[in-house]
């Protein structure tokens, strides 16, 4: 089968997985089990009616606007019909399978083959492109980004750097995530044009037209923001992040207190904060952001060290491990503890806890869950050893995007958290699927 031909079959199968498990949910509810899904389809509802169209884009600055302003256009055309979006991810989904299969297929055509048959397959792309959510939409163009980087990676040139940065700059308008390991890649591109032996200027239009592609989709969003809020960030999330997850997480890491206690401490104290200067939810969200940010700063750097490392290494753990039928619609519907407020010192009490005190079938289901991820996460290690010994700078990108993302979330461990570092997991996974294969074949 020609190559392709096989990305065809890859959509094809992709996209006939997907519609199954579409009709086999339960209807609108299955769409809105994840905690952030509701606050995305309001925001959508704002920007689908002209009179408050205009308001609700300036204000949002707490999501970034490509997902909202695709929800507010599938409910000004279709009403209050979420079942649309989710449609629509299943096809978003099925051609980021395509683009994950093309990137295998950079090593050989049966890695790409057996990436794309993983990522058809793959149940964290699944069961979160069903989700009112931006992750499956912000992954589509962060792994077309990946390709594009991969291709200039072999062969340099302008086109292919413009179309890199174009797909990073629209994951950033989805999520803002990517951003800091876009920003690194500037000088990578730049570094790998001179070493294929490109003129210095040629190099740096190739790099400077990477650097604009990712720049141009976001230029509106920080002229927004700069001004109307006098603030070079792109959203206002960066303290609720720091105050409300990481500082509880690492403060049970330290002391075993309750993530609920402390998350509800720092939101007094922010609020405490916020009323002293005389600001209001109404008030310029960045300066509140701001507060936040120094409200968790302070009680940051009175946390030791090993807490940090502890609870960065959880999370890790957690993001790698934890397989996605956790965070599946059906799933949420058995009766479960909370994990975050599961007592806990460390990631192995809290697990002891969560899995064997009083448990139930959503915990035997999980615990078959985590079996199961135990050989893929064999074959990922392989495959990244297999990379190494393959392409040295090709294995030490994979490494650098996964360790980015792993870092990037830190203690914050869920499931959905994987989904950027999947395309490089499924990849390292068909290599060291085929490397097996090829081998009881001969």
């Amino acid at each position: 089968m020609s190559g392709c031909h096989y990305l065809k079959a890859t959509f094809a199968v992709a996209l006939a997985v997907r519609l199954i498990n579409f009709m086999l949910l339960g209807g609108r509810d299955a769409y809105f089990s994840e905690p952030d899904s509701l606050g995305f389809w309001a925001l959508g509802s704002g920007l689908a009616h002209a009179r408050t169209f205009g308001a609700s884009l300036m204000s949002m600055t707490f999501r970034m606007p490509f997902y909202p302003l695709l929800l507010g256009g599938v409910q000004r055309l279709f009403g209050d019909s979420p079942w649309v979006v989710v449609l629509l991810q299943t096809i978003i989904d099925a051609g980021t399978c395509v683009l994950i299969a093309a990137l295998g297929a950079l090593m050989s055509q049966r890695v790409g083959r057996f990436a794309g048959l993983l990522a058809a397959f793959s149940a964290t792309l699944i069961i979160l492109s069903t989700q009112i959510l931006s992750d499956s939409v912000c992954l589509f163009f962060f792994a077309a980004c990946l390709y594009a980087g991969a291709r200039y990676v072999r062969e340099p040139s302008a086109p292919l750097a413009l179309i890199a940065g174009l797909a990073g700059g629209l994951s950033l308008t989805v999520r803002p995530v990517p951003a800091i390991l876009l920003l690194a890649a500037v000088p990578v591109f730049l570094i790998v044009a001179l070493l294929h032996g490109r003129r210095l200027l040629a190099s740096l239009i190739a790099t400077a037209v990477f650097a604009a592609g990712v720049a141009l989709p976001i230029a509106p969003v920080m002229a927004r923001n700069v001004m109307a809020y006098g603030s070079w960030h792109l959203m206002s999330q960066t303290g609720a992040h720091l105050a409300f997850w990481v500082v509880p997480l690492v403060t049970e890491r330290a002391y075993g207190t309750p993530f609920q206690q402390t998350a509800d401490r720092m939101r007094a104290d922010c609020d405490s904060k916020a009323a002293a200067e005389g600001l209001n939810a109404n008030s310029n969200p960045f300066r509140l952001d701001d507060l936040k940010i120094e409200a968790a700063r302070a009680a940051m750097a009175k946390l030791p060290l090993k807490a940090y490392v502890a609870a960065w290494v959880d999370g890790m753990a957690v993001n790698l491990a934890v397989p996605a039928i956790t965070v599946d619609p059906r799933m949420r519907e058995l009766p479960k503890p909370s994990f975050y407020n599961t007592p806990g010192q460390t990631l192995v009490g809290k697990a002891r806890n969560y899995l064997f005190r009083d448990p139930g079938l959503y915990q035997y289901l999980l615990v078959i869950g985590l079996v199961s991820m135990l050989p893929f996460l064999v074959l990922q290690a392989a495959g990244l050893v297999l990379l190494f010994r393959a392409s040295f700078w090709a294995a030490m990108c994979a490494l650098g995007i996964l360790a980015y993302f792993l870092v990037i979330n830190g203690p914050v461990a869920t499931p959905k958290y994987r989904l950027p570092m999947e395309p490089v997991l499924i990849v390292l996974t068909a290599i060291a699927a085929e490397r097996l294969v090829r081998a009881r074949a001969g």
